[in-house]
C-alpha cells in the first residue's frame, strides 16, 4: 500500500471539508424553501420550529468547518 504523506492528508482534508460545507449550503437552501412553504400550511407551526432548529444547527456546523479549514 502506498505511503500517505502529510501534504496529501492536508489536501484531502481540505477537499472533504469543502465538500461538506457545500453540501450544508445546499441543505440550507432547501431549508429556506421549506420555511417559506410552512407559511402556507394550516398546521405548520411544529414543522416551522423544526426547520428553524435545523437552520441553526446547520449554521453551527458550517462555522465549525470554517474554523477547521482556517487551521489547516
Amino acid at each position: 500500500m502506498a505511503k500517505v504523506e502529510p501534504k496529501h492528508k492536508k489536501t484531502l482534508a481540505q477537499k472533504l471539508l469543502t465538500f461538506q460545507r457545500n453540501g450544508l449550503q445546499q441543505y440550507g437552501k432547501y431549508l429556506n424553501q421549506q420555511l417559506k412553504l410552512t407559511d402556507k400550511m394550516k398546521h405548520g407551526t411544529a414543522y416551522k420550529k423544526y426547520i428553524e432548529k435545523q437552520i441553526i444547527y446547520k449554521d453551527k456546523k458550517i462555522k465549525k468547518i470554517d474554523n477547521k479549514l482556517k487551521n489547516l
